[in-house]
């Protein structure tokens, strides 16, 4: 078979046939050095996560990898299209993703959010290799032009990772009056114990956290898997109460944008009515008991709930 493919690539012109041959092997190396880098961080998150099976983590790696390959070829796109992802009557929802990332992340999210009726959507684009404050005011910008678009004077964050850091120092440093509802998913609150290098300015508040305790008077929800490959130890997304926790078992630090029991959770959130100002701290737990439940999620004990 192969030597098929050779012989028929034989036929063709010079100027294609090393065009071909440099897009295959393009492909080959992307998918080579995905492929070691996870693997690369399920090791290193080992020593930090739940135990599992090896063919769970298997599994796992896998799964990590196939949404990788599906979203990061689209990158280039989502910073062209996808400011609105949805449309709707409800309160405004900005996705905020994270490190490295950019809108494209919430593909999934958002197809779910519309069919439950939620919205409209948009996601908001930055530059990661800034600083939380300067982001920060990026995202009070995008926020000032949807509510001006929509008419209304609050917008409900969702937010990926490092997007999570943002949105509380955003919260913090002048956002209140303009946030409903905030939900992260995978944000290290109390930062990584990751030591390699990290690009950009906004390094220091991931290996620390975003240092905001307690966290503003909005209402929040911390979605998270004691297995991420990326924010481990899990605890450093896990809020105290009366903040909320959602466990999603089995998910990689991507993949976890594209579980059910996410969106579920997500969806449940967001639809809540409104809610008297609550005062929700971030803090570290020594250790969290997981109960996972044929695959969907599960809730934190200490009394820290969240409807899914």
């Amino acid at each position: 078979m192969l030597w098929a493919a050779r012989a028929r690539m034989s036929t063709l012109p010079n100027d294609v046939h090393w065009t071909v041959w440099a897009a295959i092997g393009g492909m080959s190396t992307f998918l080579g050095g995905t492929a070691i880098y996870l693997a690369a961080s399920f090791v290193l998150s080992s020593s930090h996560v739940a135990r599992r099976p090896l063919r769970v983590a298997l599994r796992q790696w896998s799964m990590e990898l196939f949404w990788v390959l599906c979203t990061q070829p689209l990158l280039v796109f989502a910073y062209v299209f996808g400011r609105k992802l949805g449309g709707g009557k409800g309160p405004p929802v900005v996705f905020v993703h994270g490190y490295f990332q950019n809108r494209v992340d919430f593909l999934y999210l958002a197809a779910f959010l519309r069919r439950k009726n939620v919205g409209p959507l948009y996601g908001f684009n930055y530059t990661w290799l800034s600083d939380l404050p300067s982001i920060s005011r990026s995202l009070d910008r995008f926020i000032d032009d949807i509510r001006r678009e929509t008419g209304s004077d609050k917008v409900d964050l969702v937010c990926h990772s490092m997007g999570g850091l943002v949105a509380a120092h955003y919260v913090q440093h002048g956002g209140l009056e303009r946030v409903r509802r905030c939900v992260t998913i995978a944000t290290p609150h109390k930062g990584i114990a990751y030591k390699g290098p990290i690009l950009g300015r906004s390094r220091a508040a991931l290996r620390s956290g975003h240092g905001i305790e307690p966290l503003p008077s909005v209402p929040f929800l911390s979605v998270y898997s004691q297995h991420d490959n990326v924010v481990f130890p899990h605890s450093s997304a896990h809020l105290a109460e009366p903040g909320r926790n959602v466990v999603v078992p089995d998910r990689g630090h991507l993949a976890i944008l594209f579980a059910q029991p996410t969106a579920e959770a997500v969806a449940s959130f967001l639809g809540e009515p409104a809610a008297q100002p609550i005062t929700t701290v971030a803090s570290v737990v020594s250790s969290v008991d997981v109960v996972p439940m044929d695959g969907h999620a599960a809730a934190e004990p200490s009394g820290s709930h969240a409807r899914a």
